[in-house]
């Protein structure tokens, strides 16, 4: 690494401790591999938020591509991982019903329920939002019965009885 100062685009001096840090280049490596902010900022003896300001505005952009194919490259998805368990509870199962293992049997097959729900509801298949039952309220004789109460209550208050007749009517309709 060369003593002369860093200098920005624009020709300035940098003032970033970690880019006047004299092992920079260890440092961008490692934060390129994962290194975490605070064992870096550790390793380094630098603050944890310059480690961060330089990791965004410094590192440089072949070394942060290479940090996020790593990244990309060890993801595995929750479907894939959860798929991986279905076929191991299933093998299990098959065993199991070979040697006549009841217990066994019983055990994988609560485990692959719980999988296939859990592989419902991370493909979509198992939507658990409250749902909203509409019902035809003139085909329900206990709505026609509170319905018919409360316009004979309105009786007195015929604006009153007029605004909720109309507002019945609209519900009805939809």
């Amino acid at each position: 690494m060369s003593d002369k100062p860093r200098r920005d685009a624009g020709g300035a001096v940098n003032r970033c401790s970690a880019c006047r840090h004299p092992d920079r280049e260890g440092l961008d490596r490692e934060l390129a591999g994962g290194l975490t902010l605070r064992a870096a900022a550790e390793k380094y003896d630098l603050s944890k938020d310059a480690v961060a300001r330089h990791k965004r505005d410094h590192l440089s952009k072949a070394l942060r591509a290479v940090q996020e194919r790593r990244e990309t490259a060890g993801a595995q998805k929750a479907v894939d991982r959860a798929e991986e368990l279905y076929a191991k509870a299933s093998g299990i199962l098959e065993r199991a019903e070979e040697e006549q293992d009841g217990k066994l049997s019983l055990a994988a097959i609560k485990e692959l329920r719980s999988v296939v729900e859990l592989l419902a509801k991370l493909t979509g298949e198992l939507d658990e939002r409250p749902q909203v039952n509409v019902l035809n309220l003139n085909a329900n004789p206990e709505w026609l019965s509170m319905q018919g109460a409360m316009l004979e209550a309105l009786a007195p208050y015929p604006d009153a009885r007029i605004a909720v007749a109309g507002a019945l009517e609209r519900l009805e309709e939809t």
